[in-house]
């Protein structure tokens, strides 16, 4: 036995190639062994008793996995160290030796719903990763989530990044709420079969036609067995077909067998270009903060410089947002405006948004437009069309006559029901407006909601008015404009302190889109944590404070 007390020429970092192990490190529950083995082990040996998560996997060279297997004593490592096997996760990681599995997940199953959460998931691992959703394989969690395994790994710590910021983009544009902190390095994942320790049930598959019941149902009387190795788990989520070439079952040599596949890239996800690099599709163009002093001037100046209309805020519980407009130009982003989203200059003849209480009638403006809205417009100056969005960031577009848009618009003018007039109007006309039509009742009630005090309803921030009622508005318009940045620490601490009085995430959200790309989450969190825990401010009983965000 050797006793490691100092770096060993043996750990050095070695260049990947097809003789590597492919290992991986197991965690513990309490009680139960460590909450992370001190040794790396290969897939294909079988799962240590009592482990739960494993992690991602690490490609190691035969004698350096031999030698982390044959100490005496893993805990006594140099270099700072407190295990070996963090040694060799970071020597794997410096040299791109790393093989992250692509797993998605949302912990708001009983929030949302199953269905909503499904929708999520197909719709980023379609639309943003160009992987058929069908290939996926689901699982319940036992308690509050559903856990995506995709058929597909990333290789090394860049494309890791890009990976977390494409789901990033995903749920900014979308308003989806899916776990970020899963595409961090050395990040655990639970094992299938694993129970959970909260309530027992077990981590196992599911069909995506099952409803909560049905889930629920088998979840609660399934005996599943652990898989007996790491790589009988990837067999099940990639296939013999993908993981393999040339030989005939699981019995092969698993890590032999997954490192011809990586080395023919049959395994990796591969990034779109305008994914992978963070670059601004369309044309910037600078603010103009003063207004035009030529009244001829101020329809071109509005339709770059005003308050833009999205179809996609404040989805969440509301109805969908619609809008009836003529293309004007050609798209731009400003960089310091929502994360240099896409932009495109219009006049609105009406527009109402989801929560009822962002409207635009006769005026000329920006309309956003998402990433997956973007890819699909085709519309030139002088078109018109009616935008249909909502939470998914998907909408649906409609080329439509001057009378229809025409039309459209002087129904989202009603006050009561003029959303439901507009959808059932374009339904009228032939256009396909979705599964759910019109927007009934819930239009009605969000929309009359927004004649009460100004944004005093829990749970809400509604867009500050042109017309201020008060110092703390005449705040939030300003940030509204894109000027967030020119406020002093004391009045983003004004506005920060109203709008907790409507909850943390409402507050966080509305921070996190004024600020866009240059949002900042442990700084905001910490802030607001101050606020809210602070003596000297008003009392927020009923605020709870999320963890910190990693």
């Amino acid at each position: 036995m050797n006793t490691d007390t100092s770096t060993s020429s043996t750990s050095t970092a070695t260049t990947s190639n097809n003789n590597d192990l492919l290992c991986v490190q197991y965690g513990f529950p309490d009680g139960k062994g460590p909450h992370r083995a001190p040794r790396l082990q290969m897939i294909s040996e079988p799962i240590p008793d009592g482990a739960e998560t494993v992690s991602p996997i690490y490609k190691i060279p035969r004698e350096q996995y031999e030698y982390q297997r044959d100490m005496e004593n893993p805990y006594r490592v140099g270099g700072g160290y407190k295990m070996k096997a963090t040694e060799i996760q970071d020597e794997c990681q410096a040299d791109d030796r790393v093989l992250y599995p692509i797993h998605i997940e949302s912990d708001v199953y009983h929030e949302e719903g199953p269905e909503t959460l499904l929708s999520w998931f197909r719709e980023f691992v379609e639309d943003y990763l160009d992987v058929p959703f069908d290939t996926c394989t689901l699982y319940f969690s036992g308690r509050r989530s559903i856990h995506v395994h995709v058929p597909r790994f990333v290789s090394g710590e860049a494309d890791r990044e890009r990976l977390k910021e494409l789901a990033k983009s995903y749920c900014r544009e979308t308003g989806a709420n899916l776990d970020l902190g899963l595409y961090s390095e050395k990040r655990i994942f639970r094992i299938p079969g694993v129970e959970h320790a909260k309530t027992g049930i077990p981590k196992v598959e599911i069909e995506t036609e099952w409803d909560r019941t049905r889930i629920f149902r088998e979840a609660n009387g399934a005996t599943p067995s652990t898989p007996a190795t790491y790589a009988d788990v990837l067999w099940d989520v990639f296939g013999q077909a993908r993981l393999t070439a040339g030989t005939s079952g699981p019995d092969m040599d698993a890590s032999k067998n997954l490192l011809q596949e990586h080395a023919s890239d049959k395994t990796l996800l591969e990034f779109k270009p305008d994914e992978s690099e963070d670059e601004i599709e369309t044309p910037l163009i600078e603010r103009v903060d003063e207004h035009p002093e030529d009244p001829a001037d101020v329809p071109e100046w509005s339709m770059y410089n005003t308050q833009e209309f999205s179809p996609y805020a404040l989805a969440s519980g509301n109805p969908r947002s619609v809008a009836a407009l003529r293309v004007k130009d050609g798209a731009f982003a400003r960089r310091d405006k929502r994360g240099a989203a896409t932009m495109v200059p219009a006049y609105f003849y009406g527009a109402i948004g989801c929560n009822g209480g962002f409207t635009k009638h006769d005026v000329h403006a920006p309309l956003q437009l998402s990433k997956m809205d973007y890819r699909k417009w085709d519309y030139s100056p002088g078109e018109k069309v009616v935008i249909i969005g909502g939470k998914s960031g998907s909408s649906r577009i409609f080329s439509v006559s001057s009378r229809e848009a025409t039309e459209v618009g002087h129904a989202l003018r009603r006050d009561e029901d003029g959303r439901d007039m507009a959808l059932n109007y374009l339904a009228e006309q032939g256009y396909d407006i979705g599964a759910s039509g019109s927007a009934t009742s819930s239009s009605r009630e969000t929309t009359a909601s927004r004649s009460g005090e100004y944004s005093n309803e829990i749970g809400t921030i509604w867009p500050a008015r042109e017309n201020q009622g008060n110092d703390v508005e005449a705040l939030q318009w300003k940030a509204e404009q894109g000027d967030i940045h020119t406020l002093s620490r004391g009045e983003k601490v004004s506005l920060a302190c109203r709008f907790l009085q409507n909850g943390w995430q409402p507050t966080w959200e509305w921070f996190e889109e004024q600020f866009g790309s240059t949002f900042k989450p442990e700084v905001t969190w910490r802030n607001l944590k101050g606020i809210v825990e602070n003596p000297d401010f008003e009392k927020y009983d009923d605020v709870d404070v999320p963890p910190k965000p990693t």
